[in-house]
């Protein structure tokens, strides 16, 4: 349970680094003018590859739990 807390935690973060940035492609010369901007773009695709992350991540850990509450539930039943 606490990694599908620390991977809810970290999907939230990348989801508001990413939702705000307007971005023109993968490729960050085309996003930016500043060297701020280039920052915040950065960080826009660094949050976007973590949003996307997570979500697969969570599922594996989710499916992982559920296997082993199935194993659990088994063995106490047998005693």
């Amino acid at each position: 349970m606490v990694l599908l807390g620390i991977l809810a935690v970290l999907r939230g973060v990348g989801w508001l680094f990413s939702s705000s940035h307007q971005c023109k492609g993968r490729n960050n010369d085309a996003d930016y003018n500043t060297p701020g901007e280039a920052i915040a773009s950065g960080l826009a695709h660094t949050g976007e590859d973590v949003y996307r992350w997570t979500g697969s991540a969570a599922v594996v850990v989710f499916v992982g739990m559920c296997g082993w509450g199935v194993i659990a539930f088994i063995a106490c039943r047998r005693g």
